[in-house]
């Protein structure tokens, strides 16, 4: 990946501006300020384009207190894939380790949560189920009795690039997006509105070619159909 410094000095080069040395990249002003503004403003906008970049995927852990039953989200949290939440086994309580079954916040609310209000502590184990809650927090079911282990990918949205070292999430082949969304920004600070417009039309469709590449294609396609069981009605002479 492309570090800060690298990326404010290519946009600088495109607007025939004098390039930042890592010594006096935090002290900078005037344009080189405002082009690492615009880098990040850029990426900002590329990354709310969508929730589901695969660049910004990434697996984290949870570990589960016995008798809590919902947790946070990381701080860089965006949107959880919820086909992925595994629970691991606990060398102690030898459990088995499984994919949590993912049942909607009212389902929860409706059959579950009796359970555990009825069952108290007895009815705490294992999860086997995981949903959302309101306050976009995640819960499990049953409420645990120990410190198992969830394994779980999420969508991160990360923070602004700050120092000359910190590298770009956007991943070098569409470096060239980037820049010309950072222009755009530049343009418009100049108040050139024409070069503006340019910069804006083919970062659009650079966000656009991005989605053909990384999102519009999925590798497998499954079924969600139900089968119903069928039957024949006959009669007499039928």
């Amino acid at each position: 990946m492309t570090t800060f410094l690298n990326l404010t000095n290519e946009l600088l080069r495109r607007m025939n501006e004098v390039q930042i040395t890592e010594s006096e990249f935090t002290t900078v002003k005037n344009v080189q300020a405002l082009a690492k503004d615009a880098i990040n403003s850029a990426t900002r906008q590329m990354l709310q384009q969508a929730q589901e970049w695969p660049f910004l995927l990434t697996t984290t852990t949870q570990t589960l207190t016995a008798g809590t039953g919902t947790y946070d989200f990381a701080a860089d949290y965006s949107k959880a894939d919820w086909d992925t939440f595994y629970i691991r086994q606990l060398t102690s309580e030898n459990n088995t380790p499984k994919k949590l079954k993912l049942i909607t916040f009212d389902q929860y609310i409706t059959y579950y949560k009796p359970l555990e209000d009825l069952g108290g502590e007895s009815s705490r184990t294992d999860p086997d189920y995981i949903y959302m809650t309101q306050e976009e927090k995640f819960g499990v079911h049953p409420i645990p009795d120990a410190a198992y282990v969830i394994e779980y990918r999420y969508f991160k949205f990360p923070a602004d690039l700050t120092a000359a070292s910190d590298t770009s999430i956007i991943p070098d082949r569409f470096k060239h997006i980037l820049i010309d969304g950072a222009m755009m920004y530049m343009m418009l600070f100049r108040s050139n509105e024409q070069s503006a417009s340019m910069h804006s039309q083919k970062f659009e469709q650079g966000i656009d070619m991005m989605r053909r590449l990384l999102l519009d294609y999925p590798i497998n396609v499954i079924s969600t159909a139900i089968n119903k069981p069928t039957s024949r009605i006959t009669t007499d002479g039928f």
